[in-house]
C-alpha cells in the first residue's frame, strides 16, 4: 500500500482512521450499553429486595399479633410471592377473625 499513489496513501489512512474510530464507537457504546443496563438491574434488584423485606415484615408482624412463631428467612424465601401474599391476606382474616 505504501508504494501507491499520494491519493491512494490519503483515501487508505482516511478508511483505516475511520474504521478505528467506528470500533471505538462501537465497543464505547456496548460498554455504555452494558453499564447502563448493570445499574438498571441493580436498581430492580434493589426495589425487588425492599419488596420482599417488606412482606416478609408484614408477614411476621401478623404471626406476631396471632401469637404464632415466626417464619425465618429460609422458610418465606423459597415461597413465590403470590404464596407468601396469601399468607399475608390469610394472617389478616385470622386477626379480624380474633378481634370480633
Amino acid at each position: 500500500m505504501i508504494s501507491r499513489t499520494p491519493d491512494q496513501r490519503r483515501h487508505y489512512d482516511a478508511r483505516l482512521k475511520w474504521e478505528l474510530d467506528e470500533n471505538t464507537r462501537i465497543q464505547t457504546a456496548f460498554e455504555e450499553g452494558e453499564l447502563k443496563g448493570r445499574e438498571e438491574g441493580e436498581i430492580k434488584g434493589r426495589e425487588e429486595g425492599r419488596e420482599e423485606g417488606e412482606l416478609f415484615g408484614k408477614i411476621r408482624m401478623l404471626q406476631n399479633l396471632l401469637s404464632l412463631p415466626q417464619s425465618t428467612d429460609d422458610v418465606l424465601r423459597p415461597r413465590s410471592r403470590t404464596e407468601r401474599e396469601s399468607l399475608v391476606t390469610e394472617l389478616q382474616a385470622q386477626l379480624r377473625k380474633r378481634m370480633t
